[in-house]
């Protein structure tokens, strides 16, 4: 995108967002950004260094497993219960619940790299071919357990193990020594995933080095 010009004292830059307040192109975005005066956001350290893509701000509510219906506003709270169908209002208890499972956006951490891998976890309804939404471990077990407040008879889980470290693409050192890339193996599981899970080879979207720190 073009390079923006903005007087230094109309923009904040130099920001980072771990993944839980801006979405870009529908997805969980973290990384780099700057603000504008005008209260926009945008990718990159400044208007220079960076790709200049828009963001979109979440919700504040959005990843709250639940909310005092009394202690929000009155205007989010008609906008909650009349246009908003992913969260169901207990008017009794005074409470907001998820209707549907939250997204989430991994964040490997050093010891996932030691250890070279992460688990990535997926859900869908099950009368639907795609829409897969990527959810957090701790939302998996709760899914498993069945103690989500939505009807998870509407909705199948899967899981992938998904390599981080390693040769980017697979290598032949000898010739019994063959070392398996990050996107080979990647590839693989998610096309195995897919044949059972419709939508995950979708969702993944190809990007099959996503989080990878390759080494020799």
């Amino acid at each position: 995108m073009a390079i923006r010009y903005y007087p230094k004292s109309k923009i904040k830059v130099g920001k980072l967002t771990n993944g839980t307040e801006f979405t870009l192109n529908g997805k969980p975005y973290s990384g780099p950004y700057y603000e504008t005066f005008d209260g926009k956001f945008f990718t990159g350290k400044n208007p220079i260094f960076g790709n200049n893509d828009e963001l979109k701000k979440q919700d504040i509510y959005y990843n709250s497993p639940y909310l005092n219906y009394k202690s929000i506003p009155q205007g989010l709270r008609s906008r909650l219960a009349n246009q908003n169908k992913d969260f169901i209002i207990d008017q009794n208890s005074n409470s907001i619940f998820k209707n549907s499972p939250t997204s989430y956006f991994p964040n490997p951490l050093q010891e996932d790299y030691t250890k070279g891998y992460i688990t990535r976890y997926f859900t869908k309804k099950i009368n639907t071919p795609g829409y897969v939404i990527e959810i957090s471990p701790e939302e998996y077990v709760k899914i498993s357990n069945g103690t989500v407040t939505y009807n998870i008879s509407h909705w199948i889980t899967q899981e992938i193990f998904w390599k981080l470290t390693g040769p980017l693409n697979q290598v032949r050192v000898s010739q019994y020594d063959i070392r398996a890339g990050i996107i080979d193996t990647n590839k693989r599981l998610v096309e195995t995933a897919d044949k059972t899970f419709l939508g995950i080879k979708d969702f993944i979207g190809e990007d099959y080095s996503k989080f990878a720190r390759p080494t020799k």
